[in-house]
């Protein structure tokens, strides 16, 4: 009954938030490039009669880019000893690229439905899966009760909870543990994150902690296979150090950009979300910049005095990561929760982190611990960097602290894909 309640109070408010919410949506698709790219399959249509599908394989669920990057790895592992067709299901325009640029053999990339009822039951109708997987804690509840109307495993991989999301779903733990009380296991990234899971009504029976995909990094780190990557900051650089701002937040390109140039190093800025590209150019040049898009094309026969280089594409984060000197870490100075260090870390690069990386504080307190990361205020910034870049042999010994630091998950991949694989067998 408390089931059929919330599906009920759920459905009938979800109808007055996607009014609201659709029309931005679009807008943000559109400038993402969403539009021709199968985007109406979020709405049930397809362009393909259901009978061309690829039918009775793996259903694996991503977001945006992260995610994608993140199931795309389970993929690769889980296609070693499968040869069964994959669905990718994505949410953004973003990730919907990351996964057709992919072109992995046997992976159907999909658009995920909207959770209203029908649409998730026309979907798993139509592709048949024996599994689904999902990536980190995206669950939906319609689409979890067409899956368990069909008798269809759900499996979360690759699960984390930060101490304030833990603080948010603690509010509504009886809503929560009817959610979650349809997958069939959830594979945690460490222990911490399996006691968060627990404490807000996940059934400890169905939590292990096989590790983080994403931080299963060991022969995997970040290389560069993109000469022109290298000529272009050749061309740019003037002998000086470069010096990578990474997925970088509102307001963070100029900040970061001036500590660099302050550090004298040159500034590579890799913003997070690249449709936001004229507010950067802005911010850039008002700071004194001349900023030079990749989206631009060929640089200009005369580099200016205070160029810095801003790769406004997406998916690329990682060639520009194993070329740079250093890497600052975006969302930590004037945003909160932090991106990710950890691909920068895996390529053995100094990494500087700003106050607030909340998002991923057990792996943060960890590097800490072991004094593998350097951290500071925005004032510091410049004098940071400095250090970061000294080629001394207590920086190159910090570098393989964290890079050893990540260890605790090599081969969570493998375990992730086990975990699959207990319930993929029974179907």
């Amino acid at each position: 009954m408390k089931r059929l309640i919330f599906l009920l109070i759920y459905n009938l408010l979800l109808p007055v938030f996607l009014l609201i919410s659709i029309p931005g949506y679009l807008i943000k698709m559109k400038k993402r490039g969403g539009f021709g790219t199968g985007l109406s399959e979020r709405f049930g249509f397809y362009r393909k009669p259901a009978r061309d599908e690829p039918k009775g394989g793996l259903y694996v669920h991503a977001v945006s880019v992260g995610e994608t990057f993140i199931a795309l790895k389970f993929i690769r592992e889980w296609s070693k000893t499968h040869d069964e067709p994959v669905i990718l299901s994505t949410s953004t325009a973003t990730g919907h690229q990351v996964a057709r640029d992919a072109a992995l053999p046997n992976v159907r990339p999909l658009y995920s439905p909207l959770d209203v009822p029908g649409l998730p039951g026309r979907c798993l109708k139509r592709f048949a899966p024996r599994a689904v997987v999902l990536i980190e804690a995206e669950l939906w509840p319609n689409f979890a009760e067409s899956c368990h109307r069909r008798s269809i495993p759900m499996i979360m991989v690759n699960a984390r909870l930060s101490p304030r999301s833990e603080g948010r779903y603690a509010k509504v733990r009886g809503i929560t543990r009817l959610l979650f009380e349809r997958l069939s296991a959830l594979g945690a990234q460490n222990e911490n994150d399996k006691g968060r899971f627990a404490r807000i009504g996940v059934d400890p029976d169905i939590i292990t902690a096989p590790g983080s995909i994403k931080f299963d990094v060991m022969g995997d780190a970040p290389q560069s296979m993109r000469e022109d990557f290298r000529t272009i900051l050749d061309s740019l650089r003037a002998e000086k150090p470069v010096v990578l701002a990474a997925s970088t937040h509102a307001g963070e390109e100029a900040l970061i950009a001036t500590a660099i140039r302050e550090a004298g190093a040159f500034p590579l800025i890799v913003p997070r979300h690249a449709e936001r590209r004229e507010q950067v150019v802005a911010d850039l040049s008002q700071a004194g910049f001349t900023p030079l898009l990749r989206t631009a094309g060929e640089l200009p026969a005369e580099i200016p005095v205070n160029a810095c280089y801003v790769a406004d594409t997406t998916g690329e984060l990682r060639e520009w990561t194993a070329l740079a000197d250093a890497v600052v870490i975006g969302k930590s100075f004037l945003a909160k929760g932090g991106q990710n260090p950890v691909e920068a870390i895996a390529a053995r690069k100094p990494v500087i982190i700003g106050p607030d990386m909340t998002n991923f504080a057990d792996l943060v307190t960890l590097l800490k611990n072991d004094d593998a990361i350097l951290s500071c205020e925005a004032p510091e910034l410049a004098a940071t960097i400095q250090s970061a870049l000294d080629k001394s042999e207590a920086t190159q010994a910090r570098i393989e602290r964290a890079y050893n630091a990540l260890h605790v998950h090599s081969g969570a991949t493998h375990r992730s894909v086990e975990l699959v694989e207990q319930f993929y067998a029974n179907a």
